[in-house]
């Protein structure tokens, strides 16, 4: 399996990012050579039901509108649509272990955002999370989704969030893996500068993968390609995390459930004002991606919230 032998220059990019279409559209010919998350990783996984793409429309920092093709997976049929969102840089492939357990029980939608797995990466784009939650619409806009219960690992709640503002009433529950928010009042402007130039200058050792393939091989083999992602990339979305907007606590009135490995009180503050009402469940463990590593008791846990299941009957 190939490795990548070059990282991406950064680009500043000046100016908002929007759609400049409204029109799925289709992809034109334009190619983007760099995709992260899958070049080191096994896809052919077995049972697998459909890989897909949409292609949405972006402006670029030269004005120009360019097409970004978006890559998800559907798994399986039942009578609630789920739409799974990785954490930061984290490939589709970090739910794994939920792609059979709910085969049976939900049309699953996974999803590779702009930037991750075997998305398009294109360069003098801002990866802000509005460009997330845009491509989330994308998505279920073509497959026909009116409803759906969120779930979002670590990052991965911010998107949902801000799909949220964008599209009210659309998200029927949500669930939380370990998730991680800003904290608010957001980080000053001086920060942000700062870890911005410190990611920048990250090395592989400071993306060396906690997990080594005597703990969990197959895992291994999906966490490691993080020692190649660009650090221009990771960089620009981690920073547009602390965006003002992302950070602002939304007013949800949804059923909201919570895992996470642990808890303190500071964390639960936190929690509770951008989840009013979430209910906690602080499961223990060793290690952040709790939706692998405990997949059993997580599954259970989410199987038991959907049981009412608000989506479409099949």
């Amino acid at each position: 399996m190939k490795t990548f032998k070059k990282l991406f220059l950064l680009i500043t990019v000046t100016g908002l990012l929007f759609s400049c279409s409204k029109d799925d559209g289709s992809f034109n010919g334009v190619s983007f050579d760099h995709q992260y998350g899958y070049d080191k990783v096994n896809t052919e996984v077995q049972g697998l039901d459909q890989d897909r793409y949409v292609t949405m429309q972006v402006i670029n920092k030269n004005d120009q509108c360019i097409n970004l093709k978006v890559h998800y997976r559907i798994i399986g049929k039942g009578p609630v649509d789920m739409i799974w969102i990785p954490g930061w840089t984290n490939p589709l492939t970090m739910y794994t272990k939920q792609f059979d357990y709910f085969r049976d029980k939900a049309r699953s939608i996974y999803v590779d955002l702009p930037g991750h797995g075997l998305s398009d990466v294109p360069e003098g784009i801002e990866y802000t999370q509005a460009l997330m939650a845009d491509a989330i619409y994308a998505i279920i806009k073509k497959e026909g989704v009116k409803k759906f219960t969120g779930v979002g690992f670590s990052w991965g709640g911010s998107p949902l969030k801000q799909f949220e503002i964008r599209h009210p009433g659309m998200i029927t529950q949500l669930v939380l893996l370990d998730v991680s928010m800003p904290t608010w009042p957001p980080m000053n402007q001086a920060t942000r500068e700062a870890t911005y130039s410190a990611q920048m200058a990250w090395t592989t050792a400071n993306k060396t993968p906690v997990v080594t393939p005597e703990i969990d091989a197959e895992y291994y083999e999906i966490a490691k390609y993080f020692m190649d992602f660009p650090n221009w990339l990771l960089a620009n979305m981690y920073y547009h995390w602390f965006d003002q907007e992302a950070c602002q606590p939304y007013p949800w009135n949804i059923p909201v459930l919570g895992i996470w490995r642990t808890m303190n009180p500071e964390t639960r503050t936190v929690m509770n004002q951008h989840f009013p009402g979430v209910e906690i469940h602080v499961i223990g463990g060793t290690y952040h991606v709790i939706q692998w590593f405990q997949a059993d008791v997580v599954n259970q846990l989410i199987d038991d919230f959907i049981t009412d299941r608000p989506g479409k009957k099949y």
